[in-house]
């Protein structure tokens, strides 16, 4: 894959993720310390941004970067379950501590008690 396709790809992958998060390119432009017509330049492909500049964005958005430098095909295998995994991140990262550690458990004991309906099911 040609290097203008990889960048291209990245960009639209920015501006996807962006936008389900109802972000314009000013908001993650000022999120990210960039300058708005260069998160636009990002995205068109029309810039390549370095390792740095992809981590700030990365942070910005609350994914990681491998989840932005990653080519389409490993998160088109089930990519509603790959946006609710980060969704449930991006929730995780904008609570305060203790309150992350609150849902954490509070989805444990979810998940305990799944597997314990599951279980009695399959016995039945």
């Amino acid at each position: 894959m040609p290097t203008d396709e990889i960048f291209r790809d990245i960009g639209k992958k920015i501006r996807q993720i962006r936008q389900k998060q109802n972000l314009t390119q000013e908001e993650l432009g000022e999120k990210a310390n960039l300058h708005y017509s260069y998160i636009g330049q990002m995205e068109r492909g029309d810039k390549i941004p370095s390792l740095k500049t992809l981590n700030k964005i990365a942070k910005a958005l609350n994914v990681s970067l491998d989840y932005i430098l990653e080519g389409p095909i490993k998160y088109s295998v089930d990519s509603a379950a790959e946006n609710s995994i980060n969704e449930f991140v991006h929730i995780l990262r904008t609570r305060p501590a203790r309150q992350t550690e609150m849902l954490i458990s509070i989805c444990r004991n979810i998940i305990e008690e799944l597997d314990a309906f599951e279980k009695e099911n399959d016995e039945k």
